[in-house]
């Protein structure tokens, strides 16, 4: 019975330590593809990001503890990118997009995460500017 409990209480330890990494910490998730989109609206630019299906609850995650915020999305530890989450996002494809991005930028940053080394990309929470 002694077992059981410090093994329960071990399991919740783990949990609640991954947990509070998860929210407080980088994150780094795996991308499969990123292409290159129209927005229907406006007929812009964006960047489609689709990540491994096993991401997906980092992704919740993130897009939970980050909305509102500016987060970095950093590849072999440069930052590439910092979007603004405007609203929670439950799959495994994100859409980014800014109104200034030409075709040819958003080709090449396409092309860039495509190359991230396995396919590894980061988040962090990015600090306010001072």
């Amino acid at each position: 019975m002694m077992l059981l409990r410090c093994r329960s209480l071990l399991i919740v330890v783990t949990s609640l330590l991954f947990m509070s990494g998860c929210i407080a910490g980088d994150h780094v998730v795996v991308l499969t593809g990123a292409t290159v989109g129209r927005d229907e609206r406006t007929g812009r630019p964006i960047l489609n990001l689709i990540f491994a299906e096993k991401s997906k609850e980092t992704l919740r995650i993130i897009s939970n503890s980050n909305l509102g915020r500016p987060l970095e999305i950093r590849v072999a530890g440069r930052t590439f990118l910092t979007p603004v989450l405007r609203e929670p996002i439950g799959g495994a494809t994100w859409q980014i997009s800014d109104r200034d991005w030409t075709d040819q930028e958003v080709n090449g940053l396409a092309e860039q995460l495509n190359n991230a080394p396995k396919g590894e990309i980061e988040f962090r929470t990015a600090q306010p500017p001072k």
